[in-house]
């Protein structure tokens, strides 16, 4: 009875807001990503497409509250089979609370698309990780100008929804997100950490001292968020044992748990989301640089209020890392100018200008 529903309630409104990225199933695929970022919404509109339309299709959500999953999972393969599905959509799949053995039973579903937060190991499935959104799909998706899509992103983020989650609502996302208040006040804190050059053994050091708190629990659940690329660790160049910085799927994540703003580490969060997807670079951070790019030979610093004074006394201070740059890439929010310190060329630019670039050389 309970799946003759979920087959006759198939999704066909969802998200006004449209995810502008090319996306491709196979026949068995797993789709993994942060949450927030419109996975389940880019599958729909997917199979909501012209070609899928003679094919048919069941959608069921595993954390649908009116669901025993488990015995929904056991009967499924049957009514699979019965019902001649085409199309299967699994949300909100765990490996963790579901194991993998279960897709076996139902692998002779001609099209199987799984959403996750997290990748897992199985040879019939392609992975597909979901990028968050960045600045260059967020122009198309809001189709705003460009002064007015920049003020959106600094103000709200860059979640799917980010317009109808002010701070507090942001809080209630993070806290259903987390599932228990143990996993949300370990976020809260690693959210504190934006930015910063961190260990996990210096945060849980001192959570152990606030309260009580196992190291397994601690440790398993940053690798969770590590796995579904909510949390990102970058690692300090040639130095993988030194702490590590700390940035997060949504640069605007320490405005919604403290009131403490720093503007420069929400600036330097979202041109860190620009490298690692907009231009796919691997990337580390040294002593005087916020990013180094060895394969560009670019070093990158973050000032998005433009002091020369400063500016000129900060590229100063640079010395050893010029023996591996050959030049300097200076992102500000609204200002532009080339030139040179010590024989080292460098060029600022404007975050709008950088993040639309076809590439950085």
């Amino acid at each position: 009875m309970e799946l003759e529903k979920i087959l006759e309630s198939y999704p066909k409104h969802f998200g006004k807001i449209h995810r502008n990225i090319a996306l491709h199933l196979d026949k068995k695929t797993c789709i993994y990503g942060a949450s927030g970022i419109g996975k389940t919404e880019a599958v729909l509109s997917y199979y909501a497409k012209t070609e899928w339309n003679p094919y048919k299709k069941m959608y069921l959500n595993l954390r649908d509250s009116h669901l025993c999953s488990y015995r929904i999972l056991e009967s499924l393969p049957e009514f699979l089979q019965e019902n001649d599905i085409d199309i299967l959509i699994l949300d909100h799949f765990n490996p963790s609370v579901f194991p993998i053995t279960i897709l076996d039973s139902i692998a002779n579903t001609p099209q199987i698309t799984i959403i996750s937060q997290f990748p897992f190991a199985l040879n019939a499935y392609t992975l597909f990780e979901m990028p968050p959104i960045i600045f260059q799909e967020f122009t198309k998706i809001h189709k705003t100008s460009l002064d007015e899509s920049l003020n959106l992103y600094l103000k709200f983020g860059n979640l799917l929804e980010a317009e109808s989650l002010n701070e507090y609502k942001k809080g209630d996302f993070l806290r259903i997100l987390a599932g228990d208040s143990t996993n949300f006040w370990i976020l809260q804190n690693l959210i504190l950490h934006l930015g910063q050059k961190v260990s996990l053994h210096q945060i849980f050091t001192k959570l152990k001292k606030e309260g009580k708190l196992s190291k397994d629990r601690f440790y398993e659940y940053c690798k969770a968020l590590n796995e579904s690329k909510m949390l990102f660790w970058l690692t300090k160049f040639e130095h993988e044992s030194a702490p590590k910085k700390l940035y997060f799927w949504d640069f605007t994540l320490k405005n919604t748990i403290s009131y403490q703003r720093n503007f420069g580490l929400l600036f330097e969060n979202m041109i860190f989301l620009e490298l690692l997807y907009r231009f796919q670079e691997e990337v580390y951070y040294t002593d005087k640089l916020d990013f180094y790019l060895p394969n560009l030979s670019l070093g990158i610093l973050c000032a998005p209020f433009i002091q020369s004074s400063i500016l000129e006394e900060r590229l100063h201070k640079i010395t050893k890392e010029r023996e591996f740059c050959d030049s300097f890439l200076i992102l500000s929010l609204n200002h532009k100018k080339t030139g040179e310190n010590l024989g080292m060329p460098y060029k600022i630019l404007p975050f709008e200008e950088f993040a639309l670039m076809d590439s950085l050389v």
